[in-house]
């Protein structure tokens, strides 16, 4: 039995390569859990080896499976992925410490979900990260099973592939044990196909977009900040030449995209990037011209210091027809790795003749408790400015589109070095491009769509964490 038992742990490592990082496939993220819990089941050696066997297993894996994709590299990549090995190897002890004292009973199986959804929401909370990575991201393109999180947000996810892994492991022993599985497996498909066919109704009712604002992304420039940030302290002239230049070239184009029928024209993060001076008379120009077409322009910003006595701030202004800064917001997610000021953590936003907006920079969007502030103020339409770098894209992308689900409002992300999108509030793409210079236009919705998700916040987490304990009471004190 050990020597099959790794040939399930192999499985299940080659697997779980594709089901996250910057290979996410769907499917995979469904099988490797199955294999994995085989691993677990079928070891018959010594509980810490079994441990220690799957935990290298997991780190290497992950290690390989992200690498490029953090914000660290170097050692620093590998001690964090040991981190997230430590914190995934979880749910599996909690499995076989709580279903291995239920098994046979069908029950036995929401031990690794409700282990799996609880541990997910106690990991995100007050993660600097937010839940960049999350199980639920590889699912992204599975439009029927994503019309989920509009209900439970991204937990639903992880509760619903644990849960089939746990299943069909369950049917698996089942039936090499000789005993009855199939009424336990239709119990497992009526649920999954009741979120599925929920998912399929609600895009099959979604109403086409006929009507809506006019919205163009512009990325002119790619603006490598490697090289920008030297520039600043060693020679601030060049530096101020340098950005000036792209401003006026920003401009330029956004000029071009207003005569073209633009009503809102959105740039990337850091498009703006400059000294005080230089960032607070685009703002004045980019107020003229937004005055002068009669539209809303949001400008991204990096305002710097060349004495490194103030820290930076990134943030994205929204310019009125009026030519009035209609909303201001100061970026909050992963401050500490660009080291510029943090915001609060507080959506702002705006009443306008195209609906409600909001606006946030990048790393925010991967704070799903945080952008549920939208959800709950009815914006219709979220701005997500951003600049990714090659290891996360389109990932980092594909991430965001979640966000216009789970709270049923419009995201309009719009990227330098990465995918920019806007999708409405089923997750439909409007449109969608990439490259180091890009333009993307579309007509997006001025009205969004019903999603409980921000009233109900991470009802499944705290509710998978109670019921966590309830089985593992069971377990230890009612069998």
């Amino acid at each position: 039995m050990k020597k099959q038992a790794y040939l399930w742990l192999i499985l299940f490592a080659l697997i779980s390569l594709l089901s996250a990082g910057r290979l996410s496939w769907t499917a995979a993220a469904w099988l490797a859990p199955i294999f994995g819990l085989r691993f677990w089941q079928t070891f018959d050696g010594p509980a810490k080896t079994r441990a220690w066997r799957f935990f290298l297993a997991l780190w290497a894996t992950l290690s390989v499976a992200w690498y490029g994709a953090t914000p660290m590299w170097g050692p620093a990549h590998f001690i964090f992925m040991g981190f997230n090995a430590a914190v995934g190897i979880v749910p599996y002890l909690l499995h076989e410490w709580v279903g291995a004292r239920l098994r046979p009973a069908f029950v036995a199986t929401l031990a690794f979900p409700l282990a799996a959804t609880a541990v997910e929401l106690l990991t995100v909370a007050g993660s600097p990260f937010g839940n960049f990575g999350a199980e639920g991201y590889a699912q992204f393109g599975f439009s029927w099973f994503v019309q989920l999180t509009a209900v439970t947000g991204m937990l639903g996810l992880t509760f619903m592939t644990s849960w089939f892994a746990a299943v069909m492991n369950w049917v698996w022993t089942e039936w090499e044990n000789g005993r009855a599985w199939t009424t336990g497996l239709a119990i497992h498909a009526a649920v999954l196909l009741l979120v599925l066919g929920f998912g399929a109704v609600r895009l099959a009712t979604a109403p086409p977009v006929e009507s809506g604002v006019r919205v163009t992304g512009l990325t002119v420039h790619h603006i490598d900040m490697h090289e920008m940030m030297p520039l600043l302290t060693d020679d601030v002239t060049a530096f101020r030449s340098r950005t000036q230049a792209i401003h006026a070239d920003y401009l330029a184009e956004t000029a071009v995209a207003a005569a073209n029928g633009a009503q809102l024209v959105v740039w990337p993060e850091v498009a703006g990037i400059g000294v005080a001076e230089d960032v607070a008379a685009l703002l004045a120009a980019g107020a003229a011209l937004a005055q002068e077409s009669g539209i809303y322009l949001a400008i991204p910003t990096m305002t710097l210091d060349p004495t490194g006595a103030e820290q930076g701030i990134n943030q994205i202004h929204l310019l009125d027809p009026h030519g009035a800064e209609a909303l201001t917001h100061v970026k909050y997610g992963g401050n500490f790795i660009e080291g510029t000021l943090p915001g609060d953590g507080v959506l702002r936003f705006v009443d306008t003749p195209y609906g409600r907006i909001s606006a946030v920079i990048c790393w925010d969007t991967d704070f799903p408790q945080t952008i549920a502030q939208a959800g709950a103020q009815d914006v219709d339409i979220l701005l997500s400015v951003a600049a990714d770098w090659e290891g996360i894209d389109p990932l980092h992308g594909q991430m965001a589109t979640f966000r216009a689900v789970e709270n049923g409002m419009a995201v309009v992300r719009q990227a330098q070095g990465g995918w920019s999108v806007m999708v409405d509030g089923y997750g439909r793409i409007l449109s969608s491009a990439s490259g180091p210079v890009h333009q993307q236009s579309a007509l997006v919705p001025t009205a969004g769509v019903s999603a409980l998700y921000p009233q109900l916040g991470d009802a499944l987490g705290w509710l998978s964490l109670l019921g966590l304990f309830m089985l593992a009471g069971w377990a230890r004190f009612g069998r």
